[in-house]
């Protein structure tokens, strides 16, 4: 294990002492069942690379983490290269219910929910994009998708 994956897995622990509930105890961020198959991860809200830029700590926090489900995790990572303004909506619920520090109010559970049913109807509308041969980053997808609409 690195020791990225190691703080990774420290902030984890942490963040779900801080946001257990008893009565829901298995759900992540985006309203996804944390399962067997679908065990915990940590997704930066701020990325590495945006940390460095404004010389900020690029250890795991649980300020800049949500807490998601591996498959939740992937969905997500989808929606930043299809609709990028749908994944800002979902940093910005994960940046509130970290300025919180507690468990999610019916109101943040509401967007949750209004949230996921969109990423659900783009992913099932959108073709899922995988790129096997040549691993291309968020911005340069959306770069290439928006020469396509050009064209």
């Amino acid at each position: 294990m690195t020791a990225r994956s190691k703080t990774n897995q420290a902030a984890l622990k942490q963040m779900k002492r801080i946001y257990y509930h008893k009565d829901n105890p298995y759900l992540d961020w985006m309203g996804y069942e944390i399962t067997e198959d679908n065990k915990p991860s940590y997704h930066h809200i701020k990325k590495r690379e945006e940390l460095i830029r404004d010389k900020e700590n690029t250890a795991a926090t649980v300020e800049n983490g949500a807490y998601l489900g591996k498959h939740s995790h992937e969905k997500l990572h989808e929606v930043e290269i299809l609709d990028l303004e749908l994944y800002e909506s979902w940093k910005y619920v994960f940046q509130v219910i970290n300025k919180m520090g507690k468990y999610p109010i019916p109101d943040v559970w509401k967007m949750i929910e209004n949230l996921k049913k969109q990423t659900e109807t783009l992913l099932q509308e959108e073709p899922k994009v995988l790129i096997k041969k040549k691993k291309e980053t968020a911005k340069q997808i959306q770069k290439n998708k928006i020469w396509q609409n050009i064209k």
